[in-house]
């Protein structure tokens, strides 16, 4: 029997989405508690919660869904695939922000709804402020994860075989600047390369960490929530391949 899953690929939904996040957004600004300060608060703050939200999904498409599970299965199969091919490509641009609208169009109208419901209250502003950031940076996630990884450019044999030269150094930070080495000879935009390298966005040499052993580095937005959420996953994660192993 079929298993439900969602269209890779939807330009009306990323329309809606695009226009829920710009209500969302406008509705933000207009409020009298938004000031510079409290932009600069709330970008960090929504980045580092939607950081969080992405590598919770991420370690349960990993460890957790089952494929035959409607929705989530479908997209758990893709994930671990993803590990033996990764192949995500940023040039694939309807198809990333399809993936990045489907969380975002729902956290959106909940950005609308706390916004006007909030009035004039800081606390409501800071809500609503809080989850329409998160939209934002949900929209953008699978672009923001699909340039950590250059699909288009990098072969997977040949990704997969560096992954496995850099695992075998001792150091993690060797093994971060080796990643970087390798992903300074990909034709990334300027301006997405050094929003990675300040960790703005998810830079790949910390990100590809995950690919060593896929017990860590979960957060597909910036990797703000991996010193929190790492040992605990990575616990998890480690003791799942145990329990399987011994069951093999």
């Amino acid at each position: 029997m079929a298993v439900l899953e969602l269209p890779q690929s939807s330009k009306p939904l990323v329309s809606v989405t695009v226009v829920s996040v710009i209500c969302a957004s406008l509705m933000v600004i207009r409020s009298d508690n938004f000031s510079v300060l409290t932009a600069i608060f709330l970008f960090f703050l929504s980045g580092f919660f939607a950081d969080m939200l992405t590598a919770f999904f991420h370690f349960g498409f990993d460890y957790v869904f089952p494929y035959s599970m409607p929705i989530f299965g479908p997209i758990a199969r893709e994930f671990r695939a993803h590990h033996e091919q990764p192949t995500l490509d940023p040039s694939d641009y309807v198809v990333n922000l399809t993936k990045g609208a489907y969380p975002s169009l729902p956290v959106s109208l909940i950005g609308i709804l706390v916004s006007w419901l909030g009035g004039d209250s800081l606390g409501m502003f800071l809500l609503g402020g809080t989850v329409t950031g998160m939209s934002i940076w949900a929209l953008f996630f699978h672009q923001i994860h699909a340039y950590a990884h250059m699909g288009s450019h990098l072969h997977p044999e040949q990704f997969n075989a560096r992954v496995a030269e850099i695992s075998q150094l001792a150091d993690q930070r060797e093994q971060i600047r080796q990643f970087d080495r390798l992903f300074d000879t990909l034709p990334i935009p300027k301006v997405i390369r050094l929003l990675q390298r300040w960790r703005i966005l998810l830079n790949p040499a910390v990100h590809n960490l995950h690919h060593i052993k896929f017990e860590s580095d979960f957060s597909s937005v910036n990797g703000w929530s991996d010193p929190l959420t790492n040992p605990i996953f990575g616990m998890i994660a480690r003791s799942y391949k145990q329990r399987h192993m011994t069951q093999d």
